[in-house]
């Protein structure tokens, strides 16, 4: 095996909660530039197995390597994650800014493309003058992912994805997905309870059972995508 072309590699890995097992993984590698979907019913580990590759989370047991190496730490023992680890969870916002303040905040002079690109049809144009604590879970949970994909990250981690989103919404943020792995060769792993949610988006399948991996299968409707290797490395800029 190549370990150049990995970026993560789990060995012997254990995670317990209030003495439960949760997590008990001997040995997973997940390659660059692939789309991975964790896959399992709820309770069976799968947002646990997330944090530890977001470096949100240190394992009891075991190591997790991210492009060879364990996460750093603080004096104080804290994680480290880098930041093109981008990891997008289901969470509230009390936020009283706007929406378009948001965007301003955190990307700069591109906040007005971005808003032409996700704001300028629909509902959403009144999306972006609203205050993020007044959204629906479903506006929120778009507002995240728009975030996510603008900032450009080497390594993208989508937990129970598409929850919350309509159709529309979720075939663009697909599309989307596939394009930022394809020309940029970004690394995306999502989680889902229901394969068939994640089966056209993803390369790679592993099924996850009570903590433990039950199978790995190749997701046979969606081949893997021919980067484009002159932009592999090459990313936008940030303002």
């Amino acid at each position: 095996m190549n370990r150049k072309t990995l970026i993560f590699e789990v060995q012997d890995l254990k995670k317990v909660y209030n003495q439960r097992n949760v997590l008990q993984i001997g040995r997973l590698q997940i390659h660059k530039g692939t789309i991975y979907g964790i896959v399992g019913p709820v309770g069976s580990g799968k947002t646990s197995l997330l944090k530890q590759l977001s470096g949100i989370e240190k394992p009891n047991e075991g190591k997790l390597l991210y492009d060879g190496n364990e996460f750093k730490t603080s004096l104080f023992g804290k994680l480290k994650t880098p930041d093109e680890i981008k990891f997008l969870s289901m969470t509230d916002s009390k936020s009283k800014e706007s929406v378009s303040r948001f965007f301003t905040s955190n990307h700069g002079k591109r906040s007005e493309e971005i808003r032409k690109q996700y704001f300028n049809n629909g509902f959403r144009r009144f999306m972006w003058d609203q205050t993020v604590d007044t959204l629906s879970q479903g506006e929120l949970k778009w507002i995240q992912h728009v975030d996510a994909l603008e900032s450009d990250p080497r390594v993208l981690i989508i937990d129970n994805y598409g929850s919350m989103l309509d159709d529309e919404m979720e075939n663009d943020i697909s599309n989307r997905l596939r394009r930022m792995n394809r020309n940029l060769g970004t690394t995306i792993v999502v989680s889902a309870t229901n394969p068939a949610r994640i089966q056209k988006l993803v390369s790679v399948m592993i099924f996850l059972d009570k903590g433990h991996i039950a199978k790995i299968r190749s997701a046979s409707q969606n081949k893997r995508p021919q980067r484009n290797q002159g932009r592999q490395n090459q990313r936008r800029n940030r303002n």
